[in-house]
């Protein structure tokens, strides 16, 4: 008897199920796609633990006749090609394989017109009479219930719930003529109504910012990109604040995303992610839409062309942002915790001469009652008389390439990278000041407008960002910043607020949030390329002895390299 079987329509389903439906969202998307194709104006959607437990989608499109009721849910059953060219897609229409492959991982039904079906996990019944008589209602509960395998890889109840809400956020936009309700667990989470465009992306992405984007709209042969470019100053950590949409489809892609990271190159600092909105129309023969079963990803028949338009068009409109940067002024003054007065001199530097500091009288007595916040504390490197040999790293000899120490320690040589040390040496000062008292009052509070997910966040995490020196208060969407850690200073701290509330994280560990704000506070450490005084490396080399973890540096690169004079020695073939 041979080896290969047929597999059972059941398991060919839930194979399919796997590579459309991988969460809630991935259900949610492919219901409302075929909702919209149906003419719907109206969907509504409710939701419980975030669609994991039930999913319900109602809509007042055209409904299915009782024909198409018993078709929908067949496998390879489509209404989207009107002849068998599969580049002809240009609508969402009933996949292939969505419903069906839905149907397989949970307790479905379907009603429309009159008549209802329900396939609990691919048993499908007869059709039975609906109370529905007008649209289409579908009904999605207990997904992948019956397979452990998918469930342990679903996520909290919040964290689903945003992706849903991203599924509809993107809808709403390519969708303006579409009103959307969801509701989760008997509360109105999300309503677009009746928005026009650039009103539903204010309140997706914050009026703030949005205040701040310009608009623009490009033709080139057979491609029109348009929509909405961000301040650079806007730019976030995370990649979600990208939206770009081609041929009415939300997409990743990765020549669009080198398109818009190459335009941006010099405007936003690595490791942030421009915020845009964008709209690319082009004819379907020059896209392939079927890369993915979910069509979230696409392929150009001629990317480089695609990639030199885009990036030069964005390019082009960056130019329109003003050159003012839109930050708050230099210099503010706040009473901090000890009632002394705190002067955030926006310092880039790391050495400060206090004798360059003068008040306008040209005065210096009370420059011992003024503490200088910055993105790390402003301070000389001690200089110690005493320094002896028994240091563990030894005596500084010199300074090479202005980026490297060179130590003799008994019969070894030492590199030492100072860039990495001193950042390492500083990480551990900050973390050590992070405490709820280190904090710095301002005269001002900061404002902040809140998205409906970065406030669940921010409310979430609230009891760890006070522990870190922040003084906040949440008041609807707004957020009221009025102190920030003393080793910030205030615009970092600000920002650094705005890049945590963007994580797709449910919590956020104090420890984590700690290293985050460590890690940006002392961004600005001893750079490679600056010359030292001996007393300065050996102050360094000190205090590299009192700090734990200092073989590598914030990054996981090695700090230092020791080199014993064995090694040396057969590098010359003296052994």
């Amino acid at each position: 008897m041979g080896k290969i079987k047929l597999l059972s329509e059941q398991i060919i389903n839930q194979i399919a199920a796997g590579e459309i439906v991988e969460r809630p969202c991935s259900a949610l998307k492919e219901v409302v796609e075929n909702s919209i194709d149906a003419g719907a104006k109206n969907v509504y959607i409710f939701l419980k633990n975030g669609g994991k437990t039930k999913m319900v989608v109602e809509d007042d499109g055209e409904g299915l006749s009782s024909e198409d009721l018993s078709m929908c849910i067949l496998r390879h059953a489509t209404s989207k090609l009107s002849g068998m060219n599969l580049f002809e897609i240009q609508s969402y229409g009933f996949r292939g394989e969505a419903l069906p492959s839905i149907a397989s991982v949970s307790r479905f039904s379907i009603e429309s017109n009159g008549l209802g079906l329900t396939a609990n996990f691919s048993e499908v019944s007869d059709p039975f009479p609906s109370k529905i008589t007008g649209g289409t209602v579908v009904t999605i509960e207990d997904l992948f219930s019956r397979i452990p395998a998918r469930l342990k890889f679903m996520k909290s109840d919040g964290a689903e719930l945003s992706a849903c809400i991203s599924v509809i956020e993107n809808f709403a936009i390519i969708h303006r003529d579409v009103n959307f309700t969801v509701r989760s667990d008997d509360k109105c989470i999300l309503s677009f109504q009746n928005d026009t465009l650039p009103e539903r992306i204010a309140r997706i992405f914050g009026r703030d910012i949005f205040e701040r984007s310009i608009y623009f709209e490009e033709e080139d042969g057979t491609i029109v990109v348009k929509g909405y470019l961000f301040h650079p100053l806007d730019s976030k950590y995370s990649q979600e604040f990208q939206r770009t949409f081609v041929n009415g489809r939300i997409v990743r892609d990765k020549t669009i995303s080198a398109s818009i990271r190459n335009a941006y190159r010099d405007l936003v600092i690595p490791g942030r992610f421009a915020v845009s909105v964008i709209f690319i129309e082009i004819d379907p023969f020059y896209v392939d839409v079927n890369v993915s079963p979910t069509k979230s990803e696409i392929r150009f028949r001629d990317p480089r062309y695609v990639q030199k338009m885009l990036t030069d068009s964005i390019r082009r409109n960056l130019q329109r942002f003003d050159k003012v940067d839109r930050g708050i002024s230099s210099t503010s003054i706040g009473i901090s915790e000890n009632k002394d007065i705190v002067i955030d001199t926006r310092v880039t530097d790391y050495l400060i001469d206090e004798s360059d500091l003068r008040l306008r009288d040209g005065s210096n007595s009370i420059l011992s009652k003024i503490s200088f916040s910055s993105p790390i504390k402003s301070e000389r490197l001690d200089i110690f008389d005493d320094f002896k040999m028994d240091n563990e790293f030894g005596e500084p000899l010199c300074q090479i390439f202005d980026s490297y120490i060179v130590a003799e320690k008994g019969e070894s040589i030492i590199l030492i990278d100072q860039h990495a040390v001193h950042e390492k040496i500083t990480q551990e000062k900050i973390l050590k000041e992070l405490k709820t008292e280190n904090k710095q009052h301002l005269l001002n509070p900061e404002i902040i407008e809140l998205t409906r997910r970065q406030k669940e966040f921010i409310s979430e995490n609230e009891h760890n960002i006070t522990q870190c020196g922040f003084e906040i208060q949440i008041n609807n969407n707004l957020l009221m910043v009025s102190a920030v850690p003393a080793v910030m200073d205030i615009q970092t701290a600000i920002l650094f607020i705005n890049d945590i509330a963007d994580s797709k994280e449910d919590l956020l560990p104090i420890d984590v949030m700690r290293h985050k704000i460590a890690d940006i506070a002392c961004h600005n450490s001893i750079r490679a390329g600056r010359k030292m005084s001996h007393g300065e490396m050996q102050a360094m080399l000190k205090q590299m002895e009192e700090t734990k973890s200092i073989h590598q540096c914030n990054h996981h690169r090695p700090s230092f390299i020791r080199i014993t004079k064995e090694q040396i020695e057969k590098m010359f073939h003296r052994r």
